[in-house]
């Protein structure tokens, strides 16, 4: 049952709304809202891997900092979505990604942490010490963790659990891209506004991130379409092109439009420029959490880059694509938006404590 107190520890302080609310105050009455970021979080360059990039001009958006309890990029749609569940009155929270998956991390964390109950269907994918890692803290967060198997089995028993939980199971889709959650990136794009008006960096010429689901994408585009900027977007795709493409990025960015449209009174569709963005195909490899030669030899500068273990799913493979894409524009001005978490909880329990099916993905060695 859910509890009654939320951890003060997961609440930002001194933030009396997003930034998305003060460009469009009509919001706050329509989109419910929890301050989770701790923010804004700052930019740099990152000269700690200045001799990967070859080059000592490329910026960082570093989102990792989102929040003492956990970073990344789920943090800013989480102040959302997760207050959307408070108001419906939800008890459990359900939601479903791989072993490795940080948005599963994200949601139990966040979600133990404000009261709820927390499942998590799991589908595999390649074991790395990162997914070991990542199913111990969830585990010790007190989520259930489900064991889903290849993808037509997961989506079979994401469904039984949806139904078994009935009406107070609110569920988070993989990747939690859908564009009430998109609101929390397009207020971020307002945030570097601000600090690029503060000269805190340059006005970024293209920003590079990794993408999944591909929400966070299209927030950022039609943030940039908001502000008109000449920025273009460059999604360094990490799953597989029928789930992250140009098609479903632009219907993301369409989505969230109307979804401002209609809350928000003063968004017009027809007075938006078209979105910049383009999906980089290149560092995809074998598929999603398969290790590249490329992200394999990015993993030890994303730890220079932030003092954190590495991994190849996400951060691995955005540094392997940002690495080719500075090289190939010279000339530009290059954020990375980084979206892995510098903040981590230390697991409480062991494998031994997984239910058993999880249980054969600590046999053996990893690759790393």
């Amino acid at each position: 049952m859910r509890g009654t107190s939320r951890d003060k520890g997961a609440i930002a302080p001194g933030r009396s709304e997003p930034r998305l609310f003060a460009e469009m105050p009509a919001l706050a009455r329509e989109v419910p809202w929890i301050p989770l970021v701790h923010g804004p979080t700052p930019v740099e360059r990152c000269t700690a891997i200045a001799p990967f990039l070859g080059r000592d001009d490329v910026w960082m958006k570093r989102d990792d900092l989102a929040s003492p309890l956990y970073g990344g990029n789920k943090i800013r749609r989480f102040e959302h979505v997760l207050a959307d569940a408070e108001r419906r009155g939800a008890r459990e929270i359900l939601t479903v990604g791989g072993l490795a998956s940080t948005q599963v991390t994200a949601t139990v964390l966040f979600g133990r942490a404000l009261g709820f109950d927390v499942s998590a269907v799991l589908f595999e994918q390649p074991v790395t010490s990162f997914a070991r890692r990542s199913m111990l803290i969830q585990a010790s967060a007190g989520a259930r963790l489900i064991h889903g198997g290849g993808y037509a089995a997961t989506g079979l028993r994401t469904a039984m659990a949806l139904a078994l939980g009935g009406k107070k199971t609110y569920f988070v889709p993989p990747g939690a891209s859908e564009p009430m959650a998109n609101l929390g990136y397009v207020g971020a794009m307002f945030e570097l506004a601000d600090q690029v008006a503060r000269n805190e960096l340059p006005r970024p010429d293209l920003i590079v991130l990794p993408a999944g689901s591909g929400g966070t994408t299209a927030a950022l585009a039609l943030g940039i379409m908001m502000l008109g900027w000449p920025t273009t977007v460059i999604a360094v795709r990490i799953t597989e092109r029928i789930a992250c493409n140009r098609a479903t990025i632009r219907l993301l960015v369409e989505m969230t439009a109307s979804y401002l449209a209609r809350r928000g009174g003063t968004l017009s569709r027809r007075r938006l420029p078209d979105p910049r963005f383009t999906v980089d195909h290149r560092a995809i490899g074998k598929g999603y959490g398969h290790p590249t030669p490329e992200a394999l030899r990015a993993v030890p500068e994303v730890e220079r880059l932030l003092g954190v273990p590495g991994e190849i799913t996400y951060s691995g493979k955005a540094l392997a694509g940002l690495r080719r894409i500075a090289t190939e524009n010279p000339r530009k001005t290059i954020l990375l938006w980084n979206t892995l978490s510098a903040t981590w909880p230390e697991p409480t329990l062991g494998p031994a404590d997984l239910p058993p099916a999880f249980a054969r993905y600590f046999r053996g060695d990893v690759p790393i």
